[in-house]
């Protein structure tokens, strides 16, 4: 039965939806290409930290970046996370680590996080309509089918 905080919560996320939708589309931001950038061209890097202090905050997406991790700290915050450090075995580690060098590879070869790749699906570019598909397919497949697999690794 749903109720008149569910109906109420479902409205308020929807409306958050827009709003970081739209944040994300007007501003064009995209958490792993300040990692690209880094990674692939670290004279860049050097460069823009030389230029005066406007000039890198105008040109950079470095500066987004850091405010979007913090904002999502303060709010996971407000909202009442803990982190609740569990014990590391060799299996939540490799598991881990196999995952994110797997997301991030798929991420970058494809140019950008998911949250970029939505805005440019709104957009219209097929490109990342098909990188969405894939990655919304590939969510489903984990849920079906590998779930119980990881949760043993992780044992």
């Amino acid at each position: 039965m749903v109720t008149q905080w569910d109906s109420l919560i479902a409205v308020v996320s929807f409306f958050i939806g827009i709003v970081i939708g739209y944040v994300s589309q007007k501003y064009t931001i995209c958490f792993i290409s300040p990692l690209k950038k880094f990674l692939l061209s670290p004279r860049l890097l050097y460069y823009q930290l030389r230029a005066n202090i406007n000039e890198f905050l105008d040109e950079s997406v470095y500066p987004s970046a850091i405010f979007g991790s913090l904002v999502a700290l303060f709010v996971l915050t407000f909202l009442g996370y803990q982190s609740k450090q569990p014990y590391l075995t060799i299996g939540r580690i490799v598991v881990g680590f196999t995952g994110a060098l797997l997301f991030g590879y798929s991420s970058a070869s494809a140019g950008g996080c998911p949250l970029h790749l939505h805005w440019k699906a709104g957009e219209g570019d097929k490109n990342a309509w098909s990188y969405l598909l894939g990655f919304y397919l590939g969510i489903v497949y984990f849920y079906l089918f590998l779930e119980g697999l990881v949760l043993e690794l992780i044992r």
